[in-house]
């Protein structure tokens, strides 16, 4: 995990109102809480411009981001900084100030730590364990969690599992899973891992140098890393430079991981990547039927008819008459999360489903229901583990 510690500090006094150490502390959280408030309100008086000015502290071995709120500042430990991080921690700042707003009065008891770790949790924490997450219960654990659903969670799992396992092991529902994972991640009882699968999503963090060589990692690899821009998964990569050992490739791939010299997209942006290969796919066999000209004019009577419901839809084009693009407004949306995945899978699905409905009347039902089929099938093959997140179904052109 790439963030250390949280710090939420009130700006007039310079008191920690609240701190999270995700991993073992670095600061203390006093300490840490007088330095920023100090060197805020010294570049504030300085140069009067300390929103702009002052967003990061770096340190040898490690990084303070800051955000301000109009009464609190947040600050994250963290091992490098990322857009994706900043943006967490504006959300955090704008929660704790809503939720906690009298606090910016007066001083009193609200239970602070109990009543926001719910929100902590969530931005931090959730979004890290899914499915095929791998659980290991620490040594002596016990003395980690004193929270009994989580001390019952972990006596009854293996000490090893994924969460799909914990879930079948114990028969509760996947979320509930999830969830006391989450809890059990939260109080340091466990560590967690995600295995590397083909159809996963990275890109590099680095201007990668092909002269440069990383320990450990082969030539193949190292040059499978240019192909690694957030948008092609890694089986296609390992194809494109002719990969011939695919488990050595993912286990250098978790390798370079540990490096930071790639990370996985978020899963929201994976359902973006996923849908945009599917419409590709399904335009370009509707263009081996009626033509380029007419399936890209399908496809924009299509988004016309839905961009008043989804006006992010206009963000989504084709270039080449083929070629499916999306436009950086849209990505830097999702990367945000001020677009969901529900709704990129919603609104896709409808265009989907209007492509193959408009097709049906050059092609007839069964044809255009056959380029649905024959897509899945495609999509089955390049994107796995994501391929269920689209509703098929509803895709069938039906009298």
């Amino acid at each position: 995990m790439n963030v250390n510690s949280l710090y939420i500090i009130k700006r007039e006094t310079g008191i920690c109102m609240y701190h999270k150490d995700f991993k073992e502390p670095i600061f203390d959280p006093d300490l840490i809480s007088s330095f920023l408030s100090a060197m805020t309100s010294f570049l504030d008086e300085a140069t009067g411009n300390v929103r702009s000015r002052a967003r990061a502290f770096e340190g040898t071995d490690h990084r303070i981001v800051i955000e301000f709120g109009d009464w609190v500042l947040g600050a994250l430990s963290v091992d490098r900084e990322s857009a994706q991080l900043r943006e967490k921690l504006r959300r955090v700042v704008q929660k704790f100030e809503e939720q906690f707003n009298i606090l910016r009065w007066v001083d009193m008891d609200l239970a602070v730590y109990s009543r926001f770790e719910k929100v902590v949790l969530e931005e931090f924490i959730r979004d890290r364990i899914q499915e095929d997450s791998i659980l290991q219960v620490k040594r002596n654990w016990e003395l980690y969690t004193g929270k009994a659903e989580v001390r019952s969670f972990l006596n009854l799992i293996p000490k090893r599992c994924s969460v799909r396992d914990a879930a079948d092991f114990l028969e509760v529902p996947m979320s509930l899973a999830i969830d006391l994972a989450s809890k059990a991640y939260w109080d340091k009882a466990i560590e967690v891992t995600h295995p590397v699968t083909p159809d996963d999503i990275y890109q590099t963090t680095f201007l990668h140098q092909q002269s440069h060589q990383i320990e450990g990692v082969s030539e193949e690899t190292m040059k499978a890393l240019g192909e690694l821009d957030g948008e092609t998964s890694l089986a296609i990569a390992a194809e494109r430079v002719k990969t011939k050992d695919m488990k050595r490739f993912l286990e250098e791939i978790a390798m370079l991981a540990e490096k930071h010299a790639v990370e996985p997209v978020p899963e929201v942006q994976s359902i973006l990547v996923l849908y945009k290969n599917v419409l590709e796919t399904v335009l370009l066999s509707c263009a081996k039927l009626i033509g380029h000209k007419a399936a890209a004019a399908l496809f924009r009577k299509s988004q016309r008819h839905l961009i008043q419901t989804y006006p992010w839809l206009r963000l989504v084009y084709l270039e080449n008459q083929a070629d499916v693009e999306i436009k950086n407004q849209l990505n830097a949306a999702v990367v945000k999360r001020e677009v969901s995945a529900d709704t990129i899978s919603e609104g896709f699905g409808n265009l989907l489903h209007c492509i193959a409905k408009r097709t049906s009347v050059y092609t007839g039902e069964s044809i255009a229901n056959r380029i649905v089929e024959k897509t899945k099938t495609e999509t089955q093959k390049r994107f796995p583990r994501l391929v269920n997140n689209i509703s098929w179904n509803q895709l069938v052109v039906t009298s």
